[in-house]
């Protein structure tokens, strides 16, 4: 998979009916879904969020493995989801979709308090088999 390939199956899977992402505000109240790609920088400061939100990191972590004749090509991307509407239910519904999708992804999940937003921290493995060049 590519960072557009996980997005787009994320955005696929979360805005599914009911949506459950949901928006940045801009400076200038423009208002669109709150899906950010994460790179050398996290999301503004200035944007303020309402709902869901989704943040994918750009570059997966790779972890290569040696096997006969070849190797498996092991990485994964990590997405953080974190709710910013107290006390609804999007955070579990929206984990409960990931887990129907990517079932061996690894789920850290933090509980809402008063003092801090429910997240979800999802690490979702990325696969593929490669043979090595003869010589």
């Amino acid at each position: 998979m590519n960072i557009s390939q996980v997005r787009e199956a994320i955005v696929t899977l979360l805005s599914d009916n009911p949506n459950l992402i949901g928006k940045y505000i801009f400076p200038d109240a423009t208002e669109v879904p709150a899906v950010y790609v994460a790179g050398r920088q996290g999301v503004p400061p200035e944007w303020k969020v309402e709902g869901l939100e989704v943040v994918i990191q750009e570059f997966p972590s790779p972890n290569p493995r040696a096997i006969l004749a070849g190797g498996l090509d092991r990485q994964t991307w990590e997405v953080v989801i974190t709710d910013y509407l107290p006390s609804s239910e999007n955070l579990r519904l929206a984990i409960d979709r990931m887990k129907s999708r990517w079932p061996d992804a690894r789920f850290s999940f933090r509980a809402e308090t008063d003092v801090v937003y429910g997240q979800c921290r999802i690490v979702i493995p990325d696969t593929k088999t490669f043979r090595l060049a003869a010589e």
